[in-house]
């Protein structure tokens, strides 16, 4: 004989599965082995009870032999609600001269045995089915069924006392399953949570040591570059030939504007990009210093993007560089206007990576830079940003329109 609290084995590897398969198995084990008493009980006093109780014994009896051949609780779980509804409906409407309290408990049961087993659509409708049967039987037959009953011996009430405490045995079997159930899905998910709230503490330590170390790395690239710079200058003083210094200057100015972007990294803590007004406003006014003009000269800057990526901003300031750079050493010399520069950024849209640059002074050129170090560095530098720029030279100034990509986001 099988040991119905030995639960047969499985191949189910999920938790409830598993859990509602013990669940079926016990059920079926304690309903075959309770009705089956309740059933002998009956067969002497009542026999008439006995016959329903006999065959819900049977019933159950089945279902459990099924379930432990196939182990495949579903299908037995289908067959016991469907056959529980059937024997509840038949005691109710078929068995006279009862009152049939204990019938409503049972709905309880196979709703809440469904809920568990089959999930809530099966439970809700087995519910909605059951409290129809009920309410027609209390509605048509229980003030029939009552008259009707003289006297209900001891042995018959005795037998309601068994089938009520087999109820609530039942209830609170499947009552404390579900409580288990979630205790141990709570107690995973707690588990869970704290192996993430692990991970990622571990993962925000990583990252803050590998940004501490970006910011030293930016931090001390500026540094060299500062180096360079001030031995740029040392050779540059001692250079004889104005041309030479001109060279001597630019290279300076350039070195410079990769110096600026590498401080304005590691002051931030978002080392993949840079505030793009902020550094512009920085790099013009390290540009207007360095170059020390005999004339002030006001600069309008306004750009539609926040931020820009690494890949992008070197190009882009180097561009910048040259024509500040150029537009202070040629545009304004004796210019009788207000010497004005515009630089103007803005997105094309949302969507596309591409974006314009606008570049603008009212000066008035003396020389054509044209074929200039500076204006081959400019086509190189737009090359490598994917975009084409046009020269614009009119009586109030001289204009170019560039158009860029942003080649961080390929």
């Amino acid at each position: 004989m099988i040991d119905f609290l030995k639960i047969p084995d499985t191949n189910f590897l999920d938790y409830y599965e598993r859990a509602r398969f013990k669940l079926t198995w016990r059920i079926t084990i304690f309903l075959a082995v309770s009705l089956f008493i309740i059933c002998c009980f009956f067969l002497i006093f009542h026999p008439i009870f006995a016959i329903h109780y006999g065959f819900g014994a049977v019933f159950t009896g089945f279902s459990s032999y099924w379930l432990f051949r196939n182990r495949q609780y579903k299908g037995v779980a289908k067959i016991l609600t469907l056959g529980s509804y059937a024997l509840v409906n038949t005691s109710i409407f078929l068995l006279p001269k009862s009152v049939h309290y204990i019938e409503p408990f049972w709905i309880f049961i196979i709703s809440l045995y469904a809920y568990f087993t089959l999930g809530k659509k099966w439970g809700v409708l087995f519910l909605i089915c059951n409290s129809i049967s009920v309410g027609l039987y209390f509605t048509l037959f229980l003030n029939e069924n009552i008259l009707s009953i003289e006297y209900i011996p001891f042995s018959h009430v005795l037998g309601m006392i068994l089938e009520f405490g087999l109820c609530c045995v039942i209830i609170g079997y499947i009552v404390n399953q579900f409580i288990s159930t979630n205790q141990w899905a709570e107690s995973q998910l707690k588990m869970a949570n704290e192996k993430i709230t692990g991970e990622k503490n571990i993962i925000e330590k990583h990252a803050k040591e590998k940004t501490v170390l970006l910011q030293e790395i930016h931090h001390r690239v500026k540094n060299n570059l500062q180096v360079i710079t001030s031995l740029l200058r040392m050779q540059s003083g001692n250079s004889v030939s104005d041309e030479t210094k001109v060279h001597f200057e630019g290279a300076i100015n350039r070195i410079m504007t990769m110096a600026l972007i590498h401080q304005r990294m590691y002051e931030k803590d978002n080392l993949g990009e840079i505030a793009l007004s902020e550094y512009l406003l920085s790099l013009v006014e390290d540009l207007k210093s360095s170059a020390s003009p005999e004339y002030d000269i006001t600069f309008d800057i306004k750009t539609s993007i926040e931020n820009v990526g690494m890949k992008s901003i070197v190009p882009l300031a180097l561009i910048i560089t040259e024509l500040v750079t150029n537009s202070i050493k040629h545009a304004f010399d004796g210019n009788e206007k207000v010497p004005n520069i515009h630089i103007n950024i803005d997105a094309i849209d949302n969507e596309s990576s591409f974006f314009t640059l606008n570049y603008f002074d009212n000066g008035k050129w003396k020389t054509n830079k044209s074929t200039s170090f500076g204006f081959e560095l400019i086509e190189m530098l737009t090359e490598q940003l994917e975009g084409t720029f046009e020269l614009v030279k009119s009586d109030i100034g001289t204009n170019y329109l560039f158009s860029l990509k942003m080649i961080d986001q390929l």
